[in-house]
Parts: C-alpha cells; structure tokens; sequence
C-alpha cells in the first residue's frame, strides 16, 4: 500500500492515459516525490532525479557490449508466467528475434527481443523490477562477422 505522497504505478498510469485521451501537448504533474512529464510534439527537459532515487546502477562502469534497451515504461519479467523457466540465460547465443524478457504495461505483456546477434552476457535489471523507458535492460556480446 502507498501513502498520500507516494504515487502507486497504477495511479501514474491511470494518470498517463487520462491525459493521452485529453487535448493536451504536454503536461507535467508532481505527485508527492514522483514527477511526470508528457508531450505529444516532442522530449521535454530530463528531470533531476532525487538524491534517494540514486541506485548503484547509475554510477556503475558501462558495460561492455550491444545494449538491449527498455521500449517502454512498465515491469520488466524473465519469464513467460510465473514458476517457468526465463527466456533466455546468461551466456546464450542470441538472434535479433530471440525474446529476452517482456515489460507488462497495464495488462499487455510486451516482448523485449535482442536485436542482434550474440551471446547474452548480462542483465542490469532484476526480475519483476520497474523500468524505464530506453533503460538498459541486459549486455549481448556482438558475434564477429566474417
């Protein structure tokens, strides 16, 4: 449960789709310690994030390797359904179609696939954890062409 200053996901995203259905080019709401900006003609300014938001993901060294980025916001998952096998392990060969992971946004499981040929060689995300739209979702190591 959320308190009053804290926004749950359903709540920003009931929030996203009321002002998608409006005649809006952008907005930018506040809500509690989270704030969101939209616009229909183009990127709006990066918010600075706070200091408690800070992970050590932001601060660790760039991985090396082709980036599998986040197509969406939403909850990034392993696996197809609960209880089954992830899509794929670190250390697969991979193919620009080989699924890697989905990202659920309300209801609607979206498939996130490599891109490129290669091996998986890690994720930067957990499983079951919030994502960002363009955020680094896993590494493939590039195969060499010959």
């Amino acid at each position: 449960m959320t308190d009053d200053a804290t926004p749950s996901w359903q709540h920003l995203l009931d929030l996203v789709a009321q002002l998608d259905s409006g005649s809006y080019d952008s907005a930018s709401v506040t809500y509690g310690d989270v704030s969101v900006q939209l616009s229909r003609s183009g990127p709006l300014s990066a918010p600075v994030p706070s200091s408690a938001s800070t992970t050590p993901a932001t601060t660790s060294p760039k991985p090396s390797g082709t980036i599998i980025a986040s197509p969406m916001i939403g909850v990034f998952y392993r696996c197809p359904s609960p209880g089954a096998p992830p899509f794929v392990e670190i250390g697969a060969s991979v193919e620009p179609d080989t699924t890697i992971g989905i990202v659920e946004v309300m209801k609607m499981m979206n498939p996130v696939s490599a891109g490129v040929n290669g091996t998986l060689t890690s994720f930067l995300v957990r499983d079951h954890e919030q994502v960002e739209y363009g955020q680094a979702l896993a590494v493939v190591a590039e195969a060499s062409s010959q």
